[in-house]
C-alpha cells in the first residue's frame, strides 16, 4: 500500500518547508507513475514471454520504415541503456527469432539490428494489447487534453 500522493505535498509544506515542494512532488510522482505503469506493462509482456526491455527494442525497431533496422549504438542511446545491457537483450531476441544482426555495409566492425518477419508479425500481433492496457491506464485518470499535454511535457523533458 502506498502513502496517499495528495497527503505528501501537505506533509512537505508542514514538515520540510525549506525545500522546493513542487520539484520534490514532480520527482516523486514521476517515479511513482512510471513504476505503476511499468508493472502493468510487465504483466502484459509476461503473457507472451517477453521482457519490457525486449518489447521496447522491438517497438523502436518497428517504428522505423521497412526493413525496420538500427545500429546497436542508436538503439542503446535511444533506449538509454548501456551497450552491455542491450547486447543481452539482443541475444535473447535473436534466439527467439525476432531479430537478426546483419553486417553493416558502411562499417565492417559493427552490425545492424533488424526485425525479422517473425518479429514484425509478433510485435504487430501483441503490441495492441500493450496499447489497450496503456489506454485504460491513462484514460482512466486523464482527459484526452491532459494526455496530450503530458505527452508534450515528457517529450520536452527528453529532448537533448
Amino acid at each position: 500500500k502506498m502513502i496517499k500522493v495528495e497527503n505528501t505535498e501537505i506533509r512537505f509544506h508542514e514538515n520540510w518547508p525549506d525545500i522546493d515542494v513542487n520539484l520534490a512532488m514532480v520527482v516523486l510522482n514521476l517515479g511513482r507513475a512510471s513504476s505503476q505503469f511499468n508493472l502493468l506493462v510487465e504483466t502484459v509482456c509476461e503473457q507472451f514471454n517477453l521482457s519490457v526491455f525486449e518489447l521496447e527494442v522491438m517497438v523502436l525497431l518497428r517504428s522505423f520504415s521497412y526493413p525496420h533496422r538500427l545500429t546497436p549504438s542508436l538503439l542503446s542511446s535511444s533506449l538509454m541503456v548501456s551497450s552491455g545491457g542491450l547486447t543481452k537483450v539482443l541475444i535473447k531476441l535473436e534466439s527467439k527469432g525476432y531479430i537478426v544482426r546483419d553486417a553493416n555495409p558502411t562499417d565492417k566492425r559493427s552490425k545492424i539490428v533488424r526485425l525479422t518477419k517473425l518479429g514484425i508479425g509478433f510485435i504487430e500481433k501483441h503490441y495492441p494489447q500493450v496499447q489497450y492496457m496503456s489506454k485504460q491506464f491513462f484514460e482512466s485518470k486523464l482527459s484526452k487534453r491532459e494526455l496530450a499535454l503530458l505527452t508534450t511535457l515528457l517529450t520536452k523533458l527528453l529532448k537533448d
